[in-house]
């Protein structure tokens, strides 16, 4: 009975601790946190406090200001964490993981650059630990080369993505059961000419291959279209560290990734 008690104390101080404070939050975020309390740091209200941190600027009358917000907010709460690397390391990984699954590509390239942390305030140990955190995020950002990629598709082609002659590539991970996902393709397909100007390139999530093969013919889909039992493990999910559905890539002619649409729109305007 005191153990439970004491844990309902602590659960109750724990919220009051780094409950939300409207006024607080505006004239100094995060100033009601200690960040060198680790068990503060990993509590559930505290992870809460950060999906909020997360989402607190999606009333934003467009991307660009969601993400110059976004950018704004997270620069202060990192700063404030870099009081204890290891806090810094949580709400890094945290962070890159929720605007990586927003489609928020600035954030992300923002938060690679370690924000507030400046030379020589880190040692080698916590520089290693850090590189292990973005090391999948770097690997698929704007102006690098995507991971190169040799399959069979469902109806039986072999391709190579780096063998592909094409002077833009459109990649899609895509799920059979997400319609936002049908949604994008189809206007993928109906809006960009995906026999001369764009090849398609897609690895689908679904129960088995039939479900796949169903769903494109569906959608009239031209282009590549791959599916592996395993999934999230798939090495293509693994290589282009995929964390949700619809995920899109847009290559060159040398398979650089030049833009990382978050929907048709977002696409449609780098195009222009």
């Amino acid at each position: 009975m005191r153990n439970i008690i004491h844990i309902i104390t602590t659960f109750i101080l724990l919220l009051l601790t780094i409950g939300l404070k409207a006024q607080n939050e505006v004239l100094e975020p995060w100033s009601d946190v200690d960040f060198n309390d680790t068990a503060l740091i990993v509590s559930e209200p505290f992870q809460m406090r950060m999906v909020n941190a997360l989402y607190s600027n999606t009333a934003a009358d467009d991307l660009t200001q969601f993400d110059h917000l976004s950018i704004q907010s997270v620069g202060v709460l990192l700063d404030k964490a870099k009081a204890n690397m290891r806090a810094y390391e949580l709400i890094l990984e945290f962070m890159l993981n929720g605007y990586t699954n927003l489609g928020r590509t600035q954030v992300v390239d923002y938060l690679l650059n370690y924000p507030m942390l400046h030379e020589g305030e880190v040692t080698i140990e916590e520089g290693m630990r850090l590189d292990s955190i973005t090391e999948p995020y770097q690997l698929v950002k704007i102006g690098t080369k995507a991971p190169d990629f040799t399959g069979v598709t469902i109806d039986g082609k072999t391709y190579e993505l780096y063998a592909s002659l094409a002077s833009k590539t459109i990649v899609v991970f895509w799920s059979t059961d997400c319609e936002y996902c049908h949604d994008f393709l189809v206007q993928i397909r109906k809006n960009l000419n995906l026999k001369t100007d764009f090849e398609l390139v897609t690895f689908a999530l679904a129960e088995n291959e039939d479900e796949v093969k169903q769903a494109v013919k569906k959608m009239r889909l031209p282009g590549y279209h791959f599916y592996d039992e395993l999934r999230w493990d798939s090495k293509a999910y693994l290589d282009y560290h995929i964390t949700s559905t619809p995920t899109v890539f847009v290559l060159d002619e040398n398979k650089t990734i030049v833009c990382k649409p978050y929907d048709w729109q977002e696409l449609k305007d780098w195009l222009k």
